[in-house]
């Protein structure tokens, strides 16, 4: 997961720029919440409970990335801007 996660990062900076600064406090949180849930080597699983609110943490940080994404591509492509006619 972590490595689509990665692919997801360099397309949104491809696709975005600078304004990829935007949604990357959302993808490190998405990132931490991944390692959490599957700790890397032979790290410990979190409790069921504790993964249970990972996974709903994960989730929402997930939408809410989505969101500012979609607000950012908006942004960016020619045309879309504020100044319309």
């Amino acid at each position: 997961m972590v490595a689509l996660l990665d692919a997801l990062e360099q397309q949104v900076g491809t696709e975005l720029g600078s304004l990829k600064e935007g949604v990357q406090p959302l993808l490190d949180s998405v990132r931490e919440g991944l390692v959490a849930l599957d700790p890397p080597g032979d790290g410990m699983l979190p409790s069921p409970l504790e993964q249970e609110k990972l996974r709903a943490k994960l989730t929402a940080t997930l939408e809410e990335a989505e969101d500012v994404l979609e607000a950012l591509q908006l942004a960016v492509k020619p045309g879309s801007g504020r100044s319309g006619g």
